[in-house]
């Protein structure tokens, strides 16, 4: 992902990765963020709900009518098995007893 900078007297700077290691990036101090480019997903043809749930909201405006069926039946199947779903918990208490200490 490249990240374009510009500082007061309007020169540009393009981010560089640094190595894994280090958190920032070494860009002037006056220079403010531009833009972020952004990678684009490919527009999915399939009706499978996990997938199309995956994708972003503006490829809604281009689902054909089955996919918004899937993508409603994933929803609903969805927060039907959230509803059914008990809350769990457990706990394990490990005590030593008295006998084993020396």
């Amino acid at each position: 992902m490249s990240v374009v900078y510009r500082d007061e007297r309007g020169v540009e700077y393009v981010s560089v990765p640094l190595p894994t290691h280090e958190v920032t990036e070494a860009v002037p101090i006056d220079a403010r963020r531009l833009r972020r480019r952004q990678d684009e997903r490919p527009f999915y043809a399939g009706t499978d709900g996990a997938e199309l749930a995956a994708q972003p909201r503006g490829h809604r405006k281009h689902w054909s009518d089955d996919q918004w069926i899937a993508f409603k039946e994933y929803r609903t199947l969805e927060a039907e098995l959230a509803r059914e779903d008990q809350p769990v918990a457990a706990a394990v208490v490990v005590k030593m007893s008295q006998e084993s200490v020396p």
